[in-house]
């Protein structure tokens, strides 16, 4: 067997964003929100994950998924394989657009209902915290009393997650192992051949996806590598840039205490015409 790699857009879209497999999400939801009895999930509604632009606002949002309970509370959830700048900002944007974009012209604010955004990343976010999920919420600062539930947001982060097969005890863990490593595996795991885990294993199975699906994923996958290519070019660049601007710093501090222009080439590595910029100036 080969799976694909459920953490690519493509792919996670495909498990959990479509009717076809809705009870593998009401699980998935259940379990990383830790919603148990009166609060569990029991029914969703898949919603059109592109939100279109607020008033004059041209930033249009295309969310991994989105969908609504019962209750109709939403639900966002994005997976994110590598750190970009500002992407819990991105989150909160999201998380409070999915809010607004909820009220029609004529509606009352009464109508509004939470909004949970769920982020599964592949980098770590929070290096100062030990565990792999952290919830936010609004909270009281003085009695931690969550009296306001408009918004709230958790975060996965993949790589602290270190639990091995033998490891897997709740729907969480085995949830989390699926994303993390079913890719590398060649058959499905003992704990994930029950139920939605194995229905959601079927679904990462390549021999199940059609030619037109397989293409989109290699796109994405094609995609996701120019990408990281371009951040690692801009941040090549930028250290290159840092260390020139150390050097310049150098540079002038000698010229200014009369050091020879031989020695400050030898020193620093800049060129004579570079020297010659930095004296004029």
């Amino acid at each position: 067997m080969i799976f694909l790699n459920p953490c690519i857009d493509v792919a996670f879209k495909k498990i959990f964003g479509s009717e076809e497999h809705k009870r593998v999400t009401i699980s998935f939801l259940n379990s990383i929100l830790e919603l148990i009895n009166n609060d569990q999930i029991n029914d969703i509604q898949f919603l059109n994950t592109e939100q279109n632009s607020i008033r004059d606002d041209k930033k249009e949002n295309y969310l991994d998924i989105l969908c609504t309970d019962q209750n109709k509370n939403s639900y966002i959830v994005e997976v994110q394989v590598r750190n970009v700048k500002s992407f819990d900002k991105r989150l909160v944007y999201y998380a409070a657009k999915t809010y607004t974009l909820q009220l029609g012209a004529a509606q009352s604010y009464i109508t509004l209902k939470p909004v949970i955004a769920i982020s599964i990343l592949g980098f770590t976010l929070f290096p100062d915290k030990k565990s792999y999920k952290s919830i936010h919420k609004i909270l009281d600062t003085k009695t931690y009393e969550h009296n306001i539930k408009e918004i709230a947001f958790a975060f996965v982060e993949l790589p602290k997650f270190i639990k091995k097969e033998s490891e897997l005890i709740s729907n969480e863990d085995k949830w989390l192992y699926f994303l993390k490593n079913i890719s590398k595996q060649n058959n499905i795991p003992e704990p994930l051949q029950t139920g939605e885990f194995k229905e959601a294993c079927s679904s990462a199975e390549r021999m199940t996806w059609s030619e037109h699906e397989l293409n989109s994923y290699e796109n994405a996958i094609i995609k996701a590598t120019d990408i990281q290519g371009s951040l690692e070019l801009a941040e090549e660049k930028g250290m290159i840039k840092g260390k020139l601007e150390e050097k310049t710093e150098i540079a002038k501090n000698l010229l200014a205490a009369g050091v020879s222009q031989e020695i400050i080439i030898k020193t620093t590595g800049l060129t004579t015409e570079q020297i010659r910029t930095i004296k004029n100036s």
